[in-house]
């Protein structure tokens, strides 16, 4: 009898520890759990980081260009208050970092920023590499897509088939729809690549290329301050007829979990393209570019 009991006590304690090692598991287990990390999307880290940082390339007035203020350096434009009205909806401080246009791109395409705007258009091509908001911006509204050339060499062309025959030396914006345009008038061999347009500018006035392909409402702010260069006329000169390269976009990364913030984007460009604001910042930062020019 002794023996017996000895093995009903024996077999009671091994039921025992095991109930309390299943229990310290399923604890564990809970734990773990518990304090297992939720996958935050990019709208929740800006709002934990206190910030919305952009990308752009300040060489585009009036969208985005420098202005001295109390002494320093400072970035504004259309492009830049549109971007602080998605911060101030989202309540968080907005962040600059300037780049030049390809950089612009490679920032938004490896997720280094949160969004990136830089007056640019949502090609098929960098749509493999990025989201789109919807459009805020139609260059057509007061500009298109044009050739900038001396008056002197600019009176040697009535139509653009003369100036395509001429193969000319053209400068344009690297990474940007200008450049594509540019292998439309001349041969790709003799395009030649700026990081800003204010290089390419400098470039044109000095002789260095015979034209630029431009954006043209973002270069008239300019022109002020070089009286020999011209746009060539639109009803001849116009390198995007059908307006694929109108509608200015927000870019952001596509590596990122977007939805929310880009709902957020779209719902700001929507509302300040009914209650007319993107019209002014458009007027109001043309004028200062012409002011900061001077």
């Amino acid at each position: 009898m002794k023996l017996k009991h000895t093995f009903t006590l024996a077999v009671a304690s091994l039921l025992s520890l095991t109930l309390l090692a299943a229990c310290g598991s399923s604890e564990n287990t809970n734990e773990s759990q518990g304090s297992a990390t939720v996958e935050m999307d990019q709208l929740s880290k800006i709002q934990e980081a206190g910030k919305l940082v952009m990308a752009t390339s300040p060489d585009f007035p009036p969208a985005e260009f420098y202005i001295l203020k109390d002494g320093k350096k400072e970035i504004v434009g259309s492009d830049v208050a549109l971007i602080q009205a998605i911060a101030d909806e989202i309540g968080v401080e907005l962040e600059i970092k300037p780049t030049d246009f390809n950089g612009v791109l490679a920032n938004i395409q490896t997720g280094s920023v949160d969004l990136g705007i830089a007056a640019f258009v949502g090609t098929d091509e960098r749509g493999q590499v990025m989201e789109f908001s919807d459009g805020y911006q139609q260059e057509a509204a007061d500009g298109f897509q044009g050739v900038l050339m001396t008056k002197e060499n600019a009176a040697k062309f009535k139509t653009l088939d003369e100036l395509k025959a001429a193969e000319l030396t053209v400068g344009a914006q690297g990474g940007s729809v200008q450049y594509e345009l540019a292998t439309t008038i001349t041969d790709a061999k003799k395009i030649k690549q700026f990081g800003t347009m204010d290089a390419a500018i400098l470039a044109l006035n000095s002789g260095d290329v015979d034209a630029i392909t431009v954006s043209t409402s973002h270069v008239l702010p300019m022109l002020e301050t070089f009286p020999d260069l011209v746009i060539l006329p639109q009803e001849s000169f116009d390198l995007d007829v059908n307006q694929k390269y109108a509608t200015n976009v927000i870019g952001f990364p596509k590596t990122n979990d977007n939805a929310r913030l880009i709902e957020i984007a779209n719902k700001v460009i929507q509302e300040n393209l009914e209650n007319g604001n993107l019209e002014k910042w458009r007027k109001e930062y043309t004028e200062l570019a012409v002011q900061a020019v001077e």
